[in-house]
């Protein structure tokens, strides 16, 4: 499989396990100086990012990328895309769909890629 296509199902394998609170697939495909910048303006670490998703504080009904486009650079790669996520917050005090642009940063890991940082911004 090419690079490209190796990414882009890192992408969809990486949303797969956001809805499942998959917290150690997550761990396995982010790069240690992991960031995520979330479309409030919240700015998590690696540690920060999994420890959330382990206390399962957000339920995640829906997440999905499309409009992908990979650019391969030495070194790492350039993944954006169009992307939405049906959340929920456990306690009741959100709950909705968000629309977004986003732009991720990925670095070879072996035959595979670790995401190393995600970024987005609401949809115009």
């Amino acid at each position: 499989m090419a690079d490209a296509a190796r990414l882009i199902a890192a992408e969809h394998a990486r949303r797969r396990a956001i809805e499942a609170d998959d917290a150690d697939t997550l761990d396995a495909m982010t790069a240690d100086i992991f960031h995520y910048a979330h479309i409030n303006g919240l700015v998590e670490d690696r540690a920060t990012y999994l420890d959330r998703i382990r206390a399962r504080a957000v339920i995640t009904h829906a997440t999905g990328a499309s409009d992908l486009s990979v650019e391969i650079r030495p070194g790492y790669a350039l993944l954006k895309g169009v992307s939405f996520m049906e959340f929920e917050w456990r306690d009741g005090s959100a709950k909705g769909r968000i629309d977004t642009l986003f732009l991720s940063v990925w670095e070879p890991a072996g035959d595979d890629w670790t995401i190393v940082a995600y970024a987005s911004t609401p949809k115009p």
